[in-house]
């Protein structure tokens, strides 16, 4: 059985494309328009060198930093809001009074990072490294914080968030 020909329009041939990239397409330019919409930064670091850099006070709302070394970086006040930190280095960073709620801050280093005052509400922070980090004053209320970190971290949780008012210690459950 003959396939039929694709029918010619005026003046020249049909443009085919298949429908898989025409989705594909379609979901792209419908992502990054609700991002845009939606007023979300979503930019991709990974793997990205920004060790001592000044990202304090900026929107990276639900931007990418997997494998990035940020060691040292200032982030404080930055709006960091469902931002994945996937395997990042933190080390030494000031995150005092960022919002890191709903973010995955999953094996990152977070040795010497200063979270004074930072909301942490519903972060997931699996195996991350905390040593030496400041929490004073900063709220972890449904985060999911590893059985030894919660330890180490009830040792010197102190303080209520500035916004929230809600304990330190109590947001991270310590007894």
């Amino acid at each position: 059985m003959k396939r039929p020909e694709a029918a010619k329009a005026k003046g020249g041939s049909q443009l085919r494309i298949p429908l898989g990239i025409l989705l594909a397409a379609t979901l792209l330019l419908w992502g990054l328009w609700g991002s845009a919409a939606n007023g979300q930064t979503r930019l991709n670091f990974n793997n990205a060198d920004l060790r001592g850099q000044d990202l304090s006070r900026q929107d990276w709302r639900g931007s990418s930093f997997v494998s990035a070394n940020l060691q040292g970086a200032d982030l404080h006040g930055a709006n960091l809001t469902g931002v994945v930190f996937t395997k990042a280095n933190l080390a030494g960073a000031n995150l005092a009074g960022a919002d890191l709620s709903n973010s995955l801050l999953d094996l990152a280093n977070l040795a010497g990072a200063d979270l004074r005052g930072a909301n942490l509400r519903g972060a997931i922070a699996a195996r991350a490294v905390w040593e030496g980090a400041q929490i004073a004053g900063a709220d972890f209320s449904e985060a999911y914080v590893d059985r030894a970190a919660l330890r180490q971290l009830c040792q010197r949780a102190e303080g209520s968030h500035p916004v929230t008012g809600v304990s330190t210690r109590a947001s991270l459950g310590c007894p």
